[in-house]
């Protein structure tokens, strides 16, 4: 009896665990963001740092970490936040877009392009924006039009 007890608790103890790490991830997230907004950049890098290591299940802190590197211009290290992101949540459309704007910025149109078509494959929603982007990096990169057959692999 007392074994079904222990299980017991240490169930309980799991649960409450796991629902305390997603509200502190939440938490860290949030002042990631106002720290963002705020222009206190490094800051914001600090705080979501720390929200990848409370929960490095979410593919949300992943995503917010690579917005994060991108305005300090640590491009590579956002392509990597957001393919992790990528790999916890293959439909997390902003995570493609993060991922699009930091392969710009290494001047990877190619893969910018693909990151692109499948933000858009997600989120309908952002199909005029998605296009309007793609057109400008076909425009000034002379990339030819990516087709679905051929396109780079992004995971």
């Amino acid at each position: 009896m007392r074994l079904k007890q222990f299980r017991n608790a240490g169930l309980l103890a799991l649960l409450l665990m796991t629902g305390a790490q997603a509200v502190e991830t939440e938490d860290l997230i949030e002042q990631g963001e106002a720290l963002m907004q705020q222009g206190k950049n490094e800051e914001a890098l600090e705080v979501l740092n720390r929200a990848v290591e409370a929960n490095p299940e979410s593919s949300l802190a992943y995503t917010r970490l690579g917005g994060a590197q991108l305005l300090q211009q640590q491009y590579a290290a956002g392509i990597e936040s957001f393919r992790q992101a990528i790999m916890l949540d293959g439909k997390n459309a902003d995570a493609f877009v993060g991922m699009a704007v930091a392969y710009l910025h290494t001047a990877r149109y190619d893969m910018a392009r693909a990151a692109l078509e499948e933000a858009k494959g997600i989120d309908v929603s952002k199909t005029a924006e998605v296009d309007k982007l793609i057109a400008w990096i076909d425009e000034r990169a002379g990339v030819p039009t990516v087709s679905s057959g051929s396109k780079p692999s992004l995971r």
